[in-house]
């Protein structure tokens, strides 16, 4: 539970929907909307410190509190933080000034200030098996959805940990199960996982069949079609691979391809093309690679599309080489 709206408040946390959401319940107070209690907005990049605070300080003419919300205040902070330490021990009683940042250190003075006289919302990011209990909470309590850990972690499997994009799927499945009160691992299947293999196999179809210049309109399709997809890029590719990766084993050992497919809820032809045109070393080798590239991109070193295009373009020249293409 977030404490109530203080003249001074923090919103900390890594990702900016957590955050967007935290203000949401901190502003509701009664109203419908955080709009209706007219909070002026500012991004922290641009945001004037003399001019936050006189909006701060200023009674409003249309409402008895006052809202000044600065957004992305991460560098705000930095630039100010002096006055901002002076402002926060003696806050205007009129209005709420609330600081949306990234990250706040317990161990600084401003910390400790809106600590004692305001309030701090810790917006905390689930990780591992957490993310699929939020899954399952979020569908209950915002869309009235029951949903199964299976069926969460399939979801999670399909769109990642974001947990602005699983929402935002959330949302699509609700609406599509209409007044259905329960989301199934096979509505998931329907409307996401298909849509969502389709783009990430028609890449690593044509890199295993050698064909660079396809597998590199697929993912420029990709792009095309998914504005997320730069930042989930190399995950949604590692996980296609390692999808790959596990039914070659198992294929290896024996199973059935029409078992498999029914695991993979997939067409065993076409599984069944796929695995024959991989082999399990190839298959690890590109997870190495997907994973050099992603450390390349997060320490600054390659861009995600220089990245992927280098991946495919090494990868495809080995299908050929290796002679698993079907050409």
């Amino acid at each position: 539970m977030e404490p109530n709206l203080k003249p001074i408040c923090a919103i900390v946390g890594r990702d900016r929907f957590l955050r967007s959401e935290a203000l949401e319940r901190l502003l509701r107070r009664g109203k419908e909307d955080a709009d209706a209690l007219g909070a002026a907005r500012y991004e922290g990049d641009t945001a004037d410190l003399a001019e936050v605070l006189d909006e701060a300080r200023t009674p409003s003419l249309l409402e008895d509190y006052r809202v000044v919300v600065v957004d992305q205040a991460d560098g705000f902070i930095s630039a100010n933080r002096a006055a901002l330490e002076r402002y926060a021990a003696a806050p205007s009683d009129t209005g709420s000034l609330i600081l949306m940042c990234q990250s706040m250190p317990k161990s600084t003075r401003l910390y400790k200030i809106i600590a004692e006289s305001g309030a701090i919302v810790h917006c905390d990011v689930p990780s591992g098996a957490a993310i699929c209990g939020w899954i399952t909470h979020r569908a209950n309590d915002r869309y009235g959805k029951r949903i199964d850990r299976i069926a969460a972690q399939r979801l999670r499997e399909m769109i990642g940990d974001a947990p602005g994009w699983l929402d935002a799927e959330i949302a699509k499945l609700a609406t599509y199960v209409g007044e259905r009160p329960e989301i199934t691992p096979q509505d998931i299947e329907l409307l996401t996982g298909c849509r969502r293999e389709e783009k990430i196999f028609a890449v690593t179809d044509a890199i295993s069949n050698g064909d660079t210049a396809t597998a590199i309109a697929s993912w420029e399709q990709v792009l095309a079609t998914d504005r997320a997809a730069p930042g989930r890029a190399i995950a949604g590719l590692a996980w296609g691979v390692r999808r790959l990766l596990a039914a070659r084993a198992d294929y290896e050992s024996g199973v059935s391809i029409r078992e498999l497919a029914r695991k993979l809820y997939t067409d065993p032809t076409v599984l069944k093309t796929r695995i024959e045109r991989t082999s399990i070393g190839g298959l690890m080798q590109q997870q190495r690679d997907l994973l050099a590239a992603d450390l390349a991109v997060k320490t600054g070193g390659s861009t995600v599309d220089v990245a992927v295009e280098r991946f495919i373009v090494k990868h495809s020249a080995y299908a050929q080489d290796s002679g698993l293409t079907s050409n």
